[in-house]
């Protein structure tokens, strides 16, 4: 039965460790609660049977890579013991050894230095040890309370910043009765307060230096932007055109793009431009329309709706703004909740199939107040009955 738990716990890791993204954050100055399940064996000279083991750790990180933890653990066990039975009330002989199950419970306590290596990193192993006390006390009477040190290692897999899958093991060991005990476990860390780092952005590029003074020379300057033929890496440049020391036309925002055809010329760096030097980007329209009085969207839609989704999955930083309409039939409250169970209906269809996350999406239902085609036709009205959003973001290199 032990042995199906511990495949299990290291099955879910191993299951976890798959499906986790690349988020790390051991950051100093963060509280930490860990609730964690494993397994407790005993030393075979004190014939108690192994247990499941539960336990909490509360922790510190003074650093990224010390930490104190303060750890509380409990286990139930029992332990099969030979009893002299002296005289008669039992079913043994009298004057005799009999095998009995005596049920212990076990509570530990005990303080722990973590060091953690690779800090930064997605995977953080790390090692440690400490001292505590183990108190077990027996069903059939009588208590135990013993001094503890150990040590061990671990790892944390980050998830976020503020949660990390965690698995631990230990090397129990009591000098007073010289038995040494084996604990491990894996739980969730939870991870409060700390101070993020922040990366500086990089320091701007320095301005270009100014064209050398060139004095007057025999040789020939084709293009005569002042550089001569010999030293001219772009031979070709237009007339008036300013130029580096090498003869070539100046680029001042590092786009590829010569400064005397950018249209665009302060364009961020971290932006794909085109021909011009303009920032490229991506558009995607929205329209969805529905039946008189309903709100259901039609499976026609659906191929509409799932290109939003495809583009806020390869934009993940971006957000979009829903607007649901009616035609005007029906008073202006009526209407105005008609169009908002409309956007609803959208917006929960890109949630619950797509996975969007609802707090990057934002619907409002406008009701009749924002027509693009008459009401006066069956045509028009059919056109007001829509969601819709337009969504446009430029394209990072």
């Amino acid at each position: 039965m032990k042995r199906k738990m511990v495949f299990l716990l290291f099955a879910v890791m191993l299951s976890l460790i798959l499906c986790a993204p690349s988020m790390a954050a051991n950051r100093a100055g963060a509280w930490s609660v860990t609730p964690f399940i494993g397994g407790y064996n005993f030393d075979s000279d004190e014939d108690i049977d192994d247990a499941v083991l539960y336990g909490m750790r509360m922790g510190y990180n003074f650093t990224k890579n010390w930490a104190l933890e303060g750890v509380l653990t409990y286990a139930d066990s029992e332990r099969d013991e030979n009893v002299w039975v002296p005289g008669p009330g039992t079913t043994a002989p009298v004057g005799s050894w009999v095998r009995r199950s005596n049920d212990v419970d076990m509570y530990g306590y005990k303080l722990e230095v973590l060091y953690n290596f690779l800090p930064d990193g997605m995977f953080v192993p790390f090692v440690a040890a400490g001292a505590g006390g183990r108190y077990l006390e027996w069903d059939k009477g009588g208590s135990d309370h013993d001094f503890i040190v150990d040590y061990g290692a671990g790892l944390k897999i980050f998830f976020a910043d503020w949660i990390a899958l965690r698995g631990d093991i230990r090397h129990v060991y009591l000098p007073q009765e010289e038995l040494n005990n084996v604990e491990y476990g894996v739980g969730l860390s939870f991870f409060f307060g700390g101070k993020k780092e922040v990366i500086p952005e990089p320091a701007p590029a320095p301005a270009p230096a100014p064209a050398p003074v060139v004095a007057p020379v025999t040789e020939p300057d084709t293009d005569g932007d002042g550089v001569i033929d010999r030293l001219d890496q772009c031979p070709d440049t237009p007339a008036g055109v300013k130029v580096d020391a090498v003869g070539c036309p100046l680029d001042s925002d590092k786009d590829g793009v010569y400064d005397y055809l950018d249209k665009c010329p302060d364009t961020p760096i971290d932006l794909k431009v085109d021909k011009d030097g303009c920032p490229m980007k991506v558009t995607i329209n929205l329209n969805v329309l529905f039946d008189f009085d309903k709100s259901d969207i039609k499976p026609k839609y659906h191929n509409e709706i799932k290109r939003v989704a495809d583009y806020m999955n390869a934009y993940p930083w971006e957000k979009a703004t829903l607007e649901g309409h009616t035609d005007s039939k029906g008073t202006d409250a009526y209407n105005e909740k008609l169009s908002q169970r409309r956007v609803d209906a959208v917006q929960k269809y890109l949630v619950e199939k797509f996975g969007i996350s609802a707090d990057r999406l934002k619907a409002v239902g406008y009701g009749e107040s924002k027509p693009i085609a008459t009401n006066d036709t069956a045509e028009g009205r059919q056109l007001n009955r829509r969601v819709q959003a337009v969504m446009e973001t430029y394209i990072k290199k």
